[in-house]
């Protein structure tokens, strides 16, 4: 009991020393962790919540929650009212649920809808509900690439007619939600198309049109037999005439070393599609066809007339003859190559040496080996041997840090510590401030609770002065109480009964 009142009684002498200031700094960070205690304690009261279904409609969200109410589940409605949201401990065992009770019942229909009894339904509602499967199952299996958040497929497919002029060809449109920051390439798209297409009778990749959520055409450029066919051969170009430098690039940088070439390709290529038939008559060679012979007796004479008919066939020969799309026509390479260094004496700069003339035609001969250029196709290589640089540093010391890269890999860490520190000084200094009061020049020690049992001392009293007076006037009329509760400690330590011990400092202080 006596050490809650000591400890008390410093608080309130503790309390009692401080400033206007300190007071208000102090009352402003109390109130402000009561807050922050309050705050924190109702977060970790709430429970977590956890998306149950998403992408509702009205309908499917009003069943949802009239099912969650009668289980006495507390949810939420988010995203406009089409995402509901649940305890998360219980998420898993709601959804399996909900789902048994029909719940949510709309979303993509493919060829369950045949589970169900088909009595009674005429041919129109047959078809009609062949229709909505196909392109249920369609939808599912495009929502499942990658990229894609959710699709929707339309099929129109006529019906099929005795004359084959009156036929019309099946079309089908396919709109697509692509994720955020997510792009379709052309052979994505073509692969939609062509998988639409291949699921539906009679329908051709040309029928097939696919756009986006935004309603822009995607297959356009693929249709389109010009723009496509174009973009195709560009592509296939850049293709072959990156190859071809990075074919030749890589020999050179294993014989002259690493960045000392540098190697162009440009390729043209044969992008005609010839379909020739071409018939060829030999009329040397012949081959007999048929042969028909009569033979005719006179009766009067006894005498025979013969004839007979040969029929030759010429030798004919038929070619059929498809030029090749996308072969190589001509090849033209250039070639930079760096020369040699001399390692410098006497402090010079390092010497430069260009190739000799028996250097570069063996470069030419590996390169014209490499890419397989041909003289008589056309193609052409040009190397030129020059300088890349000035000067090259021979022997350098492995010991010398990349100044620049460590800048770049720790200059951000380095800089969110120094910030931390600053921080935690400004804090320490804050609160040091706070908790700061101000002694007398007598280096007087005041008990606390927490060294009671410590013996005080009190070190004597510096010498008097006009100065030493003042400030301690000062100090006594701005604490009373501070001097108050020296002077009484003072007092307590005070032992009347031993005349040896002095009241005030030392004997030899006096």
């Amino acid at each position: 009991m006596d050490g809650f009142r000591n400890a008390t009684v410093n608080i309130k002498t503790l309390f009692g020393g401080l400033s206007f200031n300190q007071k208000v700094l102090f009352g402003a960070v109390a109130t402000a962790s009561v807050i922050s205690i309050a705050v924190f304690s109702l977060w970790l009261q709430k429970e977590e919540k956890a998306v149950l279904f998403t992408n509702l409609s009205l309908e499917d969200a009003s069943v949802a929650l009239e099912e969650l109410t009668k289980q006495d589940v507390t949810a939420e409605l988010t995203n406009g009212g089409t995402t509901i949201l649940v305890p998360k401990k219980s998420v898993h065992r709601l959804r399996v649920d909900l789902a048994s009770k029909g719940v949510p019942s709309s979303g993509t229909v493919g060829f369950e809808i045949f589970d169900g009894k088909q009595y009674g339904l005429t041919d129109f509602l047959q078809n009609v509900n062949f229709k909505r499967a196909l392109e249920g199952e369609l939808t599912k299996t495009i929502e499942s690439l990658q990229g894609i958040q959710s699709a929707r497929v339309h099929l129109v497919l006529p019906k099929p007619s005795i004359f084959k002029k009156l036929d019309s060809a099946a079309t089908a449109s396919v709109v697509l939600q692509l994720g955020r920051g997510s792009q379709l390439q052309d052979n994505r798209i073509a692969g939609i198309q062509s998988l639409v297409a291949g699921s539906v009778e009679n329908l051709a990749v040309q029928q097939v049109t696919v756009i986006d959520q935004y309603g822009k055409v995607l297959s356009q450029g693929i249709k389109d037999g010009d723009t496509g066919r174009t973009e195709s051969q560009l592509a296939l170009r850049k293709e072959v005439e990156g190859y071809l430098a990075q074919k030749a690039g890589f020999m050179l940088d294993r014989v002259l070393g690493p960045d000392r070439s540098i190697v162009q390709v440009d390729a043209t290529l044969n992008f005609e599609k010839i379909d020739r038939e071409r018939e060829i008559y030999d009329p040397q060679n012949t081959v007999v066809r048929s042969e028909v012979r009569n033979e005719v007796s006179d009766p009067e004479t006894g005498g025979t007339d013969e004839n007979s008919t040969t029929n030759y066939e010429i030798n004919r020969t038929v070619e059929h003859i498809v030029g090749e799309i996308g072969g190589v026509k001509r090849l033209s390479v250039a070639v930079f190559v760096d020369g040699n260094y001399e390692a410098p004496q006497d402090g010079d700069s390092s010497l430069y040496l260009p190739l000799t003339e028996d250097e570069v035609t063996k470069l030419r001969r590996i390169v014209q080996t490499a890419l397989g250029l041909d003289a008589s196709r056309g193609d052409q290589i040009e190397i030129v041997n020059m300088q890349f640089r000035q000067q090259e540093s021979f022997d350098p010391d492995p010991f010398v840090p990349n100044w620049m890269g460590l800048v770049t890999q720790y200059g951000g860490k380095a800089f969110l510590i120094l910030i931390f520190g600053v921080v935690l000084l400004s804090l320490r200094k804050g609160v040091g401030g706070l908790l700061a009061i101000e002694i007398p020049s007598t280096r007087t020690r005041i008990p606390t609770a927490g060294n009671q049992g410590e013996t005080e001392h009190f070190e004597g009293i510096p010498d008097m002065d006009d100065q030493v007076i003042n400030d301690i006037k000062d100090y006594a009329s701005e604490n009373p109480d501070r001097v108050a509760d020296v002077v009484q400690s003072w007092i307590h330590e005070m032992n009347l009964d031993d005349p040896s011990k002095e009241t005030v400092g030392d004997s030899s202080e006096r």
